[in-house]
C-alpha cells in the first residue's frame, strides 16, 4: 500500500509514498470520505512529498473528482493542504484539479509549511 491515513483531533493526515495507483486513491478518498468522522474534520493535509510517481487514468480522475464535490457538500468549510515537490509536476495537476473546489486548498513544498498553515502543532 502505497498510502497511510491517521485521523487526527480535528483533521486527517493522509501520506503517499512511492509508486502510487489511482485505485489507491480512489480508495483512501473511499474510506475517508465515507467515515462519520470526516463530517467534523477542520483540516486534511495531504502529503505526496516522498511519491516518485502517479500512475492514473481519466476515469479515475473523474471519479476522484466527483468524490471531492460530495465531500465538500458534507462538510465546505475543510481547509486542505497539499505537500509536493517543486520538482514534481504533481503541483500542476493537484492545483487544477482542486481549481473549482469550495474548500480553501493550498499548495506547500514542505510538511512545516502546509504544519503552519493549518495550525497543527504535530510534525510527521
Amino acid at each position: 500500500m502505497a498510502y497511510e491515513t491517521v485521523w487526527e483531533d480535528g483533521g486527517i493526515y493522509w501520506k503517499y509514498s512511492g509508486l502510487v495507483k489511482g485505485e489507491e486513491i480512489l480508495e483512501a478518498s473511499t474510506q475517508i470520505y465515507g467515515d462519520r468522522r470526516f463530517d467534523e474534520i477542520d483540516y486534511k493535509l495531504v502529503d505526496f512529498s516522498e511519491v516518485e510517481d502517479i500512475s492514473i487514468s481519466l476515469e479515475q480522475v473523474s471519479l476522484i473528482a466527483f468524490q471531492h464535490k460530495a465531500a465538500e457538500q458534507i462538510n465546505p468549510l475543510v481547509r486542505t493542504a497539499i505537500v509536493v515537490s517543486s520538482k514534481c509536476d504533481l503541483a500542476v495537476k493537484f492545483a487544477a484539479f482542486f481549481k473549482d473546489s469550495k474548500w480553501q486548498v493550498e499548495l506547500f513544498e514542505t510538511v512545516d509549511e502546509a504544519n503552519k498553515f493549518l495550525g497543527r502543532l504535530q510534525s510527521f
